[in-house]
């Protein structure tokens, strides 16, 4: 007997611009937030509640049980929804001349428990939303929120609020340091809190320790931050980036169990396709760097025939290493670029030895191709061919390269992949719209081991009148995400459920 991997709803009914943002799982039931179609980024002044209309409760079939009006009142500049054990959060930012505070109203499972809406801290500046962030442990069990303030032209002023899971503060502490900076925003107004796996520069341990990586203000590196679990006691490390390649994302994970984190840097160097990923490893427990390598590559062939419009992703796989993903999209004109001048060596002495491989015997597999080593996709077949290198953050495991060779129909003015990545325990599950053979787009999968090699693993989708929109998915859980269907047909979304 197959296990059900996917749920759906059935059609919601819902006046037009109305659509439904699966927040998080509660106990076996699924809270949603009730949004107009528009999203609303960072609107200081609203004359009413035009982004978040309410809530809506679902049962572990999908089947909606209850709805509930959200809290609204003049002054609200940013917001943060989260579940619990048997609730659901709404944390409410608001600002005035001269302070911040900080309201939650907590929404219980069971309707007879009263709400509670209450002020759990406050700020005595007038915090920018912009400037804020809230992440949460792995176990739930802490909840922090920061904010950047600019004190002077040398300085950055940093408050940080650590909370158990009842919103109790455990500490409140203001550090000043010229070494501060933001690492990341959470630019929607309606916005969710960081998590453990996901990408964020910003990690909460179990224990209350923290940890974020951000550009040093005094050099062209970058800085992780630790900050011990009373919140008094704190460093910095440096990560030194050569001055020859310019950033272009971070991404961080961090692993409970053996108290370490990650930290991955993807960067190019100028005019170039050349590329640099730098991986370190820090002990939190030992306060240091514990593993620290770089790999060089390129991402496309030397004598390219055509270039391809494109998107790229760069992403944690906890307890792994660090993926770049780059999806191709539709033809460009464009013409042939000169050598550039290669005033380093180490660019010039990556151009000499960088040999182009094919795909390795017997790694063919459903349109999926792997290769050892960081190799770029040989020949762009269809909108929608994508690229997949990997780098480890571990001794002894391996870089491979592999390709996507599919066609996909996405939003091509939408940043995010057609694609949907999810790493989770030892497998790399690559969720897509799969319209060879077909009228329609089928939703289907190839799952991959860490070495880059399909394991066979496979999603039940049953519910094939249903079309998935990937690029607007939410992952709320490790191994649980949510899928608004495509056009938002109908009203709904489905649930898929990793094995």
């Amino acid at each position: 007997m197959v296990a059900q991997h996917v749920l759906y709803t059935e059609s919601i009914r819902a006046r037009t611009g109305i659509q439904f943002q699966v927040i998080g799982k509660s106990e076996s039931f699924y809270w949603t937030a009730k949004l107009q179609k528009e999203k609303i980024y960072n609107r200081h002044d609203q004359p009413e509640n035009t982004g978040l209309l309410g809530f809506v409760l679902f049962d572990a079939r999908l089947a909606p049980i209850r709805e509930e009006g959200s809290v609204y009142f003049p002054g609200i500049r940013k917001q943060w929804l989260m579940t619990g054990k048997n609730c659901l959060d709404q944390l409410l930012l608001t600002g005035s001349n001269d302070n911040t505070k900080l309201f939650c109203k907590r929404f219980y499972n069971d309707e007879r428990r009263a709400k509670q809406v209450r002020i759990v801290d406050s700020l005595t500046f007038n915090a920018d939303p912009s400037s804020a962030l809230l992440v949460r442990s792995e176990d739930h069990s802490k909840i922090l929120f920061i904010a950047f303030e600019n004190s002077d032209e040398y300085t950055t002023r940093v408050h940080a609020i650590l909370f158990d899971e009842d919103w109790k503060p455990i500490y409140h502490r203001v550090i000043d340091h010229s070494l501060f900076a933001q690492p990341c925003m959470q630019e929607d107004e309606i916005s969710f809190p960081g998590e453990s796996f996901d990408d964020l520069p910003i990690k909460l341990a179990n224990n209350g320790e923290w940890l974020m990586a951000a550009p040093s203000r005094t050099s062209r590196n970058f800085s992780v931050f630790h900050v011990c679990a009373n919140g008094s006691e704190y460093q910095f490390r440096e990560l030194p980036v050569s001055p020859f390649y310019k950033m272009e994302d971070i991404a961080m994970s961090i692993d409970n169990d053996k108290q370490e984190m990650s930290v991955g840097l993807l960067s190019r160097y100028l005019k170039t396709s050349l590329k640099n990923v730098q991986v370190t490893n820090y002990s939190i427990k030992q306060g240091r760097f514990d593993f620290d390598t770089s790999y060089r590559f390129n991402t496309q062939l030397r004598n390219i025939p055509g270039r391809n419009l494109s998107h790229e992703r760069f992403i944690a796989v906890p307890g792994g290493g660090y993926l770049l993903l780059k999806e191709y999209g539709i033809p460009l004109e464009f013409e042939k670029p000169e050598t550039p001048f290669i005033g380093n060596w180490e660019a010039a002495y990556l151009l000499a030895n960088y040999s182009e491989s094919r795909p390795d015997k017997g790694s063919l597999s459903d349109g999926y191709h792997v290769n050892s080593g960081l190799s770029p996709i040989p020949l762009i077949r269809n909108r929608g061919d994508l690229n997949l290198f990997y780098f480890p953050a571990i001794s002894k495991d391996s870089t491979w390269s592999g390709s996507m060779i599919m066609e996909q129909q996405g939003e091509s003015n939408n940043p995010d992949l057609s694609y949907l990545i999810v790493p989770d325990k030892d497998k790399l599950y690559i969720i897509y719209n799969n319209a060879e053979g077909s009228g329609n787009p089928i939703a289907t999968n190839t799952t991959l081991n860490w070495r880059g090699q399909p394991t066979g693993d496979g999603l039940v989708f049953w519910k094939m009148n249903k079309l998935l929109n990937f690029q607007k998915a939410h992952h709320f859980s490790s191994d649980e995400i949510a899928i608004p269907y495509i056009h938002n047909q109908q009203g709904g979304f489905a649930i898929i459920r990793l094995p």
